[in-house]
């Protein structure tokens, strides 16, 4: 029975890495390439970051940048981190964030290490105001289980997590973080990466499209509409089921 066993998770580990999808060990963890993937339905690769940004101004030049050059981020700020903002600058930051066309997600309230350790309801409280209020979030550390998927699903919410994880809160420069996510990004997939850290500011986005581009991949670009034509717009506090990549 424990061969057997041993043999399933080894296929199915197989199968998601042919897709594309490797679970990052940032995370000791397992989760299905949807969940991975999100609404993200093309072939082109999501930036994404999580936590909380140094300063309001280094994430209002991000926005910024990422709106003038067409790409579409996917912000991932703790609950605790938009508090901590409404009340120095009184400034929502996912409100801001969806004004420059990027996608906001849920991260948690208070950032939990663990929240498999949470009950459903538990899970569930840790989803709501005052962290973002949306339709897709992703767990601190990716930790996910049924319970987690349980407390998801009772707030309406889906989990988003990430195919390739860059490491980047172990100290890597700017250069190394480009590096990794020019060496680790595949069609369709989701790289992880912290608003604190040295991946988030324009030159490193910028160095990040274009080393993505000589590899034949496309970053996702800022919302535009359903149909991803005209210019730039706020987007939508619920996300598409289907990204307008």
């Amino acid at each position: 029975m424990r061969t057997s066993r041993i043999l399933i998770i080894l296929a199915t580990v197989l199968g998601l890495t042919t897709a594309g999808f490797v679970p990052s060990a940032q995370a000791a963890v397992s989760w299905t390439q949807s969940e991975a993937r999100g609404p993200n339905h093309t072939s082109r690769v999501v930036l994404s970051y999580d936590d909380c940004p140094k300063t309001l101004t280094s994430f209002t030049k991000v926005m910024k940048h990422a709106k003038k050059k067409n790409i579409g981020l996917v912000i991932a700020p703790t609950g605790g981190c938009l508090q901590k903002y409404r009340k120095k600058y009184d400034v929502d930051l996912a409100k801001l964030a969806r004004s420059y066309g990027q996608y906001v997600i849920n991260h948690s309230v208070n950032h939990r290490k663990d929240m498999k350790t949470l009950s459903c309801a538990a899970v569930a409280r840790e989803l709501r105001a005052p962290g973002v209020v949306t339709n897709y979030g992703r767990p601190p550390y990716g930790r996910i289980d049924d319970s987690v998927r349980c407390g998801y699903r009772k707030v309406g919410m889906k989990p988003w997590l990430w195919t390739r994880g860059t490491y980047d809160t172990t100290g890597k420069t700017k250069a190394q973080v480009v590096s990794s996510v020019a060496k680790i990004a595949t069609k369709g997939g989701t790289i992880l990466m912290h608003m604190q850290w040295n991946g988030f500011n324009p030159d490193a986005i910028s160095k990040m499209k274009a080393k993505l581009a000589d590899r034949g991949l496309k970053v996702c670009r800022a919302y535009r509409g359903k149909d991803n034509k005209g210019s730039v717009i706020t987007s939508p506090v619920k996300l598409p089921s289907k990204l307008p990549c």
